[in-house]
């Protein structure tokens, strides 16, 4: 297991739109810990720090939050809330976790070897961006990988053909379909002589109403 990456926040004493306001214009994202049977606990955390610890460690990785209060969580980011305008970072649910209790997590399906399709003139049909997974925290993978770099016209990839790695499991159909293979659809242009042939026509045919 890897070691959880460490990520300090600020405990929010006053919680109001002033205060948030205030702590947002300088760069920090307001979030909360969520705690199973006791009360969240209101924090904020530098923006720059956050994002370099999602981009080092993974959407799912573990968090071990240090607080101003000397207090520490082991975390996962539960959600993670845009601004409606400028698309920033706006508002973090942290959940505290268990190393021992499984967890239900949303997990994204990644894709590998589309590039491969296109020279056989063929496309992926996706049925499915992620899928809900359980498992002890420190399991639970950043992306399912899909390897599709083989695949052929009316191949099919369903739940069951999914690698979720060891302890992850789903409670999901095992026949639903995630994606499909097809043909993509050519589209023939017109030439310029058959532009002029079909513009001809189109006089010859006025004239002769006339």
């Amino acid at each position: 297991m890897a070691k959880a990456a460490g990520l300090n926040v600020e405990v929010r004493k006053e919680v109001s739109k002033k205060e948030n306001k205030r702590l947002q214009n300088n760069g920090y994202i307001i979030g909360v810990i969520n705690q199973k049977g006791l009360d969240s606990i209101p924090v904020a955390v530098k923006k720059d720090e956050f994002r370099r610890v999602l981009k080092e460690n993974g959407r799912n990785a573990i968090l071990k939050l240090q607080d101003s209060d000397k207090n520490s969580y082991d975390v996962m980011v539960k959600t993670i809330e845009l601004s409606p305008m400028k698309f920033e970072y706006y508002h973090i649910d942290f959940q505290k976790v268990s190393l021992t209790e499984e967890v239900k997590v949303d997990v994204a399906i990644r894709f590998l070897g589309t590039d491969f399709l296109k020279p056989k003139r063929l496309i992926l049909n996706r049925q499915m961006d992620s899928i809900l997974v359980t498992g002890l925290p420190q399991d639970i993978p950043d992306s399912i990988d899909v390897d599709v770099t083989e695949k052929e016209s009316g191949d099919s990839i369903f739940v069951s053909d999914l690698v979720l790695g060891k302890g992850i499991t789903t409670d999901l159909d095992q026949e639903l379909l995630v994606a499909s293979i097809g043909e993509a659809k050519v589209v023939v242009e017109e030439t310029e002589e058959e532009e002029e042939q079909v513009l001809v026509a189109g006089e010859v045919e006025q004239s002769t109403e006339e």
